[in-house]
């Protein structure tokens, strides 16, 4: 079993963490870890992030 790549990645001026559930070419759909509650009503709780706005964390 592949283990879960973590990252965080800023969003309207916010550190958010995350795993990356799939990854596209240019992008990661992440799964948010502790999601804004904007973020959760509109995206809930999933959103595609740009790998350059990623940081990968332990």
């Amino acid at each position: 079993m592949e283990q879960e790549k973590r990252i965080s990645f800023s969003w309207e001026k916010n550190s958010y963490l995350g795993y990356v559930e799939k990854e596209y070419e240019n992008a990661y759909l992440v799964v948010v870890s502790d999601p804004s509650p904007d973020m959760e009503e509109k995206y809930t709780n999933r959103m595609v992030i740009s790998k350059k706005d990623c940081r990968a964390t332990d």
